[in-house]
């Protein structure tokens, strides 16, 4: 046939070509508008989803229950309103989930590095869909009705397909049973995350349908009721045929994807992408909570150790002190009683004299005095004793003179000063009658007389000086300990209060006492402390301190 153009007309093959091709058109459209006629949900193709032959009936029969359902649909945007069967849906683009929302999470935590940031971002997407495909399957359940746990599978594919996550293709190599023993081994020929990545013409590394595993793995647990994760091995973003998956309990899916498939779990692992596990960041984070619980009461148990033993250092000291005074007390007890004996023989044998009975009376004075002076110092030293300890143990706020306070702390630190030796030193300024908390600063200053005793030693043998200095003004109240002993280095310096970290380990430092030291002044006291030191210089602690003045004059340390 001539054309208008009076161009020649076209070969008979060529036109017979486009002929059948036209026909061609013709009757797919005729059969898509057939198809739409009958309504949006009607499938182009005989079945929605593939299964092996035994299995295949049962998606069937579940494919009509779904299309029936689906049939039921209403669309108003006047409305917002897409539903149904009497429940509401969102149409969501495709990549938003598939690539933008994976790209953002991946940014969000680029600053951990790109494979952990990678692996956050599945991990989410994954816990996000897996938590969709539980719910939805319990609601499709309580619709569709089904009785063993294969027949509540059979919705989920169906639904699937219905909602445009992908078509699904069951192998013949699952063993769907409702164990440990469960695999289910299948592809996602048209995966929306997979499409989405081609679509936009983009490649991947690493397997991207991350919410279709987690959807189909938390459909299948809930109709199985086993915990159960999906593991994608190939994916048509990376070049792969088709998107194949291996779904089993979390402990298996590796093993069922080295049999099946031969990937090697730690080569997937090293691009991010281990074996995804339901909020398994989550409980991770929770272990590690616990963990860290009991960490810090396993370090407050050997705080509180630590600060017992310095009790027990002051019931040496003390044992001390009141030996001496006990020891006189006794002594001069059997003088009164040995005086007592020689008076009564010369009574009983009338022998007593004015003279004996005077020199009795002199000396039996003597000693009762020196017994009371000498008991009464034993009970000093034990008052004294019983303040200071119970001040280590408790962290209680009372009125104070700081400055009679330090100085029978000192006094009762005789076996720890004595072990340096040291030479120490008292000096106060300003008012220092204050509320504040006496057992903090008595555990503070034992411990930095500790420190000087067991670490300051100088190569010379020379007895280490140790100044104390207490300066009160307005409501604060600054402490400085200064020593002449070995000193730090500056890395020591910036250990210095770290829990467990010490320089004499091999004797008998556990490494706690500057780090209680810093808890004391940060957390009980509400102050600051400063570390200034050199090699060969000593050491000099600054701590400050709010400490309000106390309106009544006291008298002593109590």
């Amino acid at each position: 046939m001539p054309t208008q153009s009076g161009d020649p007309p076209e070969p008979p093959d060529l036109a017979s070509e486009r002929l059948r091709a036209m026909s061609a058109r013709v009757g797919e459209l005729e059969r898509e508008n057939a198809r739409l006629r009958r309504g949006i949900f009607e499938p182009s193709l005989p079945h929605v989803v593939s299964a092996p032959a035994n299995l295949q009936p049962l998606f069937d029969q579940a494919e009509l229950r779904m299309r029936e359902l689906f049939s039921r649909i209403e669309i108003d945007p006047a409305r917002a309103l897409i539903g149904i069967d009497d429940e509401r849906y969102v149409l969501v683009r495709a990549s938003a989930f598939s690539i933008d929302l994976l790209d953002t999470l991946v940014q969000l935590y680029a600053d951990r590095g790109e494979r952990e940031a990678l692996a956050i971002a599945r991990g989410f997407l994954f816990d996000i869909a897996h938590t969709i495909g539980l719910h939805d399957a319990r609601r499709i359940h309580d619709k569709l009705g089904g009785g063993d746990a294969v027949e509540k599978l059979t919705g989920g594919p169906i639904h699937f397909a219905y909602t445009g996550w992908s078509f699904v293709s069951i192998k013949e190599e699952s063993e769907l049973v409702p164990d440990e023993n469960f695999c289910l081994i299948y592809e996602h020929p048209y995966s929306f995350e997979a499409a989405s990545f081609l679509h936009e013409g983009r490649t991947s590394q690493w397997p991207v349908c991350i919410m279709g595993a987690g959807y189909s793995s938390g459909w299948c647990e809930a109709s199985f009721g086993v915990e159960l994760t999906a593991l994608e091995v190939h994916c048509r973003a990376c070049g792969d045929e088709s998107c194949t998956f291996v779904m089993a309990p979390p402990e298996k899916v590796a093993l069922h994807a080295r049999r099946h498939f031969g990937v090697d779990r730690e080569r997937y692992a090293q691009k991010g992408c281990d074996v995804p596990t339901y909020f398994e960041r989550k409980r991770a984070e929770e272990e590690v909570r616990r963990s860290l619980v009991q960490l810090k009461e396993a370090q407050d148990e050997l705080v509180r150790k630590e600060r017992l033993a310095t009790v027990g250092l002051l019931v040496s000291g003390v044992a001390h002190e009141v030996n001496t005074p006990l020891g006189v007390a006794v002594t001069a007890s059997s003088v009164i009683r040995e005086e007592l004996h020689a008076l009564r023989a010369k009574f009983e044998s009338n022998a007593l004299n004015k003279r004996d009975l005077r020199k009795f009376i002199e000396r039996a004075g003597a000693a009762e005095e020196l017994v009371n002076a000498n008991l009464a110092r034993a009970a000093e030293q034990i008052t004294k004793f019983k303040r200071v300890s119970l001040d280590h143990v408790s962290e209680e706020q009372r009125a104070v003179a700081l400055d009679v306070y330090v100085a029978e702390l000192i006094e009762s630190l005789a076996p720890i000063i004595g072990k340096g030796p040291l030479a120490v030193q008292l000096v106060s300024r300003g008012e220092l009658q204050r509320v504040t908390h006496p057992g903090a600063i008595a555990q503070i200053l034992t411990n930095f007389l500790t420190n000087s005793a067991l670490h300051a030693k100088r190569e010379d043998g020379r007895a280490i000086t140790v100044q104390i200095a207490l300066h009160g003004a307005a409501d604060q109240v600054l402490l400085t300990y200064q020593d002449d002993g070995r000193g730090m280095d500056a890395s020591t310096q910036k250990r210095a209060f770290e829990p467990f970290f010490t320089t004499s380990r091999g004797s008998g430092g556990t490494g706690l006492g500057l780090h209680i030291v810093h808890s004391l002044v940060c957390d009980v006291l509400r102050g600051r402390i400063e570390l200034s030191s050199k090699p060969g210089e000593g050491v000099l602690y600054r701590v400050t301190f709010p400490a309000p003045r106390n309106a009544q004059p006291l008298n002593s340390g109590a």
